[in-house]
């Protein structure tokens, strides 16, 4: 997504219309990209309106003709992390609780918790690989741009987490 002139203008000038456009097309990825910092829905939509207002309060420094979404997928990866940092509530799950989520799991009917539980079985990386992939149906390539990391490193990150997954009983593709 690249974003001209116009457009530009459009967003300084507080312009409706061109910022829902803009929402619109870029809300999966912001919300991937903090999910899988927070691993909270409620914070990740909190931080969403707030990396969304950085982002016009920035708009000055974004440089037109390079791609909107790298822009601001790097400004939400950011935010997210600085928020990690100041809060420090997300933590890692070691070992031998995850050996505890596998032997437990089935008993576990609610899909959300299940969604989450796979989740805290990634790492932050795993886990930013995989929701942009899966959830805003990024390319390898893509995700590489956006996490600043080789392609390679990329898709050895995501077959990683897929086996984790898969060992953990998900199906994700």
């Amino acid at each position: 997504m690249r974003l001209d002139h116009q457009a530009i203008k459009r967003l300084k000038a507080h312009d409706n219309p061109t910022f829902e456009k803009i929402y619109d097309e870029t809300k999966r990825g912001v919300y991937s990209i903090v999910f899988s910092v927070t691993q909270s829905h409620e914070l990740t939509q909190d931080l969403m309106q707030d990396i969304y207002m950085k982002m016009l309060v920035k708009i000055d420094q974004y440089k037109i003709g390079t791609n909107f979404f790298n822009w601001l997928m790097q400004i939400a990866k950011n935010h997210a992390i600085d928020h990690y940092r100041k809060e420090k509530k997300v933590s890692r799950i070691d070992d031998e609780h995850i050996q505890h989520l596998s032997s437990t799991y089935h008993d576990i009917p609610d899909e959300s918790d299940r969604f989450e539980q796979m989740m805290d079985l990634l790492e932050d990386d795993e886990r930013m690989i995989v929701l942009l992939k899966v959830v805003d149906e990024r390319t390898h390539q893509e995700i590489a741009k956006i996490m600043d990391k080789p392609l390679g490193t990329v898709l050895w990150v995501y077959q990683k987490a897929l086996k984790k997954l898969k060992e953990f009983g998900g199906d994700v593709s």
